[in-house]
Formats: C-alpha cells, sequence, structure tokens
C-alpha cells in the first residue's frame, strides 16, 4: 500500500471518528452526557494549568486527566463505554450471516421471497446455480426490460426526514463498524431509492428517490444482515445478538411450508441507498477483472467486473440534474468506473459509453436497490495502463474471451465459474443481465427483445 493511501486512510478513520462523534451526539443521550462530562473535565484542565500556584492544581489536574483518559477510552473518542469494541476487557466483533432469524424461524436470505407488489412483476432469485458469489439476488426480466425501452423517466425527491433506529443493538454495530480500523466507513451523503420497482416499469409514475446518509445504511442494510459477538470469561466466543432479528420481513405458510417475504413497505424501513455497478468492456473488447483490497467495507478481497459503488447525492449536481433518472444513473455508473481505474479525466468519454441495462434487489442487504450498466472503452487506455486507483482497486486483469457480440457473454460467466473466481454479486448480476439479453437474438423473442438485443449489440460495435 502506497503512503499515499495509507495517508489517506488515516484520514478516513480520523473524519469517520469525528463523524460518529456527531452521529451519537445527534441520537443517543448517553453520549451527549458523556460528552458534556469531557468538555467540562477540559475546560477545568486547562483552567488549572493556565492558574497553576501550588503543588495542589498539579494533583488537581492529574485527577482530571485521568478522569478525560476514562471518557476518551482506548479508542479517543467520545462513545459510551458499552458501546465499544472492548467493553470491560471483553472483545465484541461483528460478522454476516446467511440467515434470518424471524419468530423461531431461522431461513437462508437466498430463499426470502420479494415483496408482494415485486412478486407481482416477476421478480425472483434467478442466479441459485451460479456459484461464483455468496449473496443472492432478486431481479425481474420485465421490469429490466421497461428499463431499457421506456421513454421519459422523470425523477422526484422526497425532502421527508427518516429514523432508522430501532435497537441500542444498531448503535452497538455502527461504533464497532467504525472503530475498526481495518476498514475506513465515513459518514458520506448518499441518494437513497425510495420507491417500489414498479416506478422503473410504469410509464406513467415519477421515480422517488431521496438523500441518505452512509451510517443509516450501516444501522439497517449492513446491521439487519449480521450478529454480534462477544468473548466470555472462558475466552470463548458467544453470540451477544442477532440483528438479523430487524430484517424486514414477514412469516407467511405456503402449501405447508414456512417462509419468509419482504414487508410492503420494507423500502420504508431501511435506508435504500442506491448502489450502481458497470460492466467495464475494455479496449481489447475484454471484460476487466478489478481485484479489490482488504481494506473495501463492501467486497473486499473480491472481484469486480468493472466500477462498482454508490451514488452520491451530489451526483445529482455533477450531472446538471437530469430529466431523466437513467441520465443520472450512467453519471453515476461513468464515476466510479473512473474513480476505481484512477481515470478521472476520461469522465465524459466514459459517460458517453456507458448505458444502464437493469436492476435487482440484493437481498442481503435488505433488498438494497442496485442498478446495472455496461461500459465500453471508447477512446479510454484501460488495459494499456493497467489502470487502478490502488485503494479500493489494487490489481487489473481482463477476462481472457473476446467479447463481440451479446452471446459472448455466456463464454464470460462459463470462464468465471470454471476458474472459481469469486465474483461481487452486483457484478455478476451485471453479467447475467447481458446473458439473458444475448438469449432475446433467438428467433422466438418478442419484438421488444429483439429491439433490446439490437440496441446491445450495436452499442458493442460502436454504432
Amino acid at each position: 500500500m502506497s503512503p499515499f493511501i495509507k495517508a489517506l486512510n488515516l484520514y478516513r478513520n480520523l473524519k469517520g471518528r469525528w463523524e460518529l462523534m456527531v452521529f451519537f451526539f445527534k441520537w443517543d443521550p448517553d453520549y451527549r452526557k458523556d460528552l458534556n462530562t469531557t468538555i467540562l473535565t477540559f475546560s477545568v484542565l486547562f483552567y488549572e494549568i493556565w492558574a497553576w500556584t501550588t503543588v495542589y492544581d498539579i494533583i488537581a489536574a492529574i485527577v482530571d486527566a485521568g478522569i478525560i483518559a476514562i471518557q476518551l477510552g482506548g479508542d479517543l473518542t467520545v462513545i459510551p463505554s458499552d458501546y465499544r469494541p472492548t467493553h470491560r476487557g471483553v472483545p465484541y466483533t461483528t460478522t454476516n450471516s446467511t440467515h434470518v432469524s424471524h419468530d423461531e424461524l431461522s431461513i437462508p436470505m437466498a430463499e426470502i421471497l420479494p415483496a408482494p407488489a415485486e412478486d407481482a412483476l416477476g421478480f425472483c432469485n434467478p442466479v441459485n446455480a451460479v456459484k461464483t458469489c455468496n449473496d443472492s439476488p432478486l431481479s425481474s426480466d420485465r421490469v429490466d426490460d421497461a428499463l431499457m425501452l421506456r421513454g421519459d423517466m422523470p425523477w422526484q425527491e422526497n425532502e421527508l426526514p427518516m429514523s432508522f433506529i430501532y435497537s441500542r443493538h444498531q448503535l452497538r454495530y455502527i461504533a464497532i463498524r467504525v472503530l475498526n480500523k481495518r476498514q475506513h466507513t465515513t459518514n458520506g451523503k448518499l441518494l437513497a431509492f425510495q420507491d417500489s420497482a414498479a416506478a422503473l416499469a410504469d410509464p406513467a409514475r415519477p421515480v422517488t428517490v431521496r438523500k441518505a446518509r452512509y451510517f443509516d445504511s450501516l444501522l439497517t442494510m449492513e446491521a439487519f444482515r449480521s450478529r454480534i459477538f462477544r468473548g466470555n470469561l472462558q475466552h470463548e466466543t458467544e453470540v451477544y445478538t442477532d440483528l438479523t432479528t430487524y430484517f424486514p420481513v414477514n412469516r407467511e405458510k405456503t402449501d405447508g411450508k414456512d417462509f419468509l417475504r419482504f414487508q410492503p413497505d420494507f423500502t420504508t424501513r431501511t435506508s435504500q441507498h442506491i448502489g450502481i455497478t458497470s460492466l467495464l468492456l475494455t479496449e481489447n473488447n475484454r471484460v476487466a477483472l478489478l481485484y479489490q483490497g482488504s481494506t473495501n467495507a463492501i467486497g473486499a478481497n473480491m472481484v469486480c467486473l468493472g466500477g462498482s459503488g454508490s451514488m452520491s447525492y451530489d451526483d445529482m449536481q455533477r450531472a446538471g440534474m437530469p430529466g431523466d433518472f437513467r441520465d443520472l444513473l450512467v453519471y453515476s455508473m461513468a464515476r466510479e468506473v473512473c474513480e476505481e481505474t484512477g481515470m478521472k479525466k476520461w469522465l465524459d468519454e466514459v459517460r458517453a459509453n456507458t448505458m444502464v441495462t437493469g436492476f435487482f434487489r440484493w437481498i442481503d442487504r435488505s433488498g438494497k436497490p442496485e442498478f446495472i450498466g455496461l461500459t465500453r472503452a471508447g477512446k479510454v487506455p484501460f488495459s494499456e495502463k493497467r489502470s487502478i486507483d490502488g485503494d479500493e482497486t489494487v490489481r487489473f486483469e481482463e477476462v481472457p474471451v473476446t467479447v463481440n457480440k451479446p452471446e459472448d457473454f455466456r463464454d464470460v460467466l462459463e470462464y468465471l465459474r470454471a476458474n472459481h473466481i469469486h465474483t461481487a454479486l452486483s457484478s455478476l448480476m451485471a453479467l447475467y443481465r447481458m446473458t439473458v439479453i444475448a438469449g432475446y437474438g433467438a428467433a422466438d423473442a418478442t419484438d421488444d427483445q429483439k429491439k433490446i438485443y439490437r440496441r446491445v449489440a450495436d452499442f458493442l460495435s460502436g454504432a
């Protein structure tokens, strides 16, 4: 890791701690009490040093310094002691779960059913048999096709404030995540999709978005897939709390079997910040393999097939407030591609060569909305420069399959499976969508499907 990246990570860790203090000040009265105590003690300490006259002032200053040390803790943050990663000598850690605990049930996340409104749109898990990723999606070809073929797609912003805190365990989770130095975590401004997928397919409906914060995502979409562990007096690890019990699902019984289904209002119970991923086709007409660093908060040590990240709230202004929501998505996708490959000066070129291809919900992250797309290199020398940012992306390779037509994406998927390449879910879904479009070249395809196939084939050829 370069000195610049190390310095950048140090800055992010410090910034994350400051933003965590601001966050706890807003939501937790215990934090406000501890902060006030610390500020008052600092004030007394400074006065004692400034007005020092006798040895008793030094003794009092030492006592005050001890109080401050206790308040700050080993993490140097004014966080209530029972939230800290180590409390009374007992370490607390978090780990992702593969199951959801609900009403005495434990159901694999891969088996969770879509919300009723999205079930009616044909959402299902299409990649159960594709063993290149541990997480699971819900997608609908019908919605993806409508997303590509729809005319104008207006959008609007909902500015109503929302709170996602249901339990103090969420606060413990976010403190552990932020105070863990292995992953830098800051409370950036994001854009959330505050709507059902029906808004993407219905030409009469605008898309509704709102401002979100990354800590909101940690409180919900990340916390609700996690369990908190602690060490006991026998130096064994035990489950402290299972946050999957807050997963936004309801229980239902079908044919005598129990299932879990996303609640009708699940989009209002979690942050729902928008993820974006664009499959990158290099100047060699090959899909990029971007190996992710170990400090990434999401997707650490995995492989992405292009730019992948989150929509920033500031993207609206940077993109020029486009009237069509897909143009805003294209900008965000292009920005992520350029940032992760270190090719920011090529943003306009990349933006002009990016298209939106689909949408899915990330089951394991509480139904997180993800938009996917395709980017061709155009004049950008991605492969020639072996371009990486050295931060999120640490190595650049290519899939040794030349892509000239949509059908070639099937060979790319087969290469990933045959070589057991651990691919991030969003990249896998971007690639899977291209294999679906490849099937639209069949003779029995509908007129709309053939139109999508021709559009993608022309896009690949640069026409």
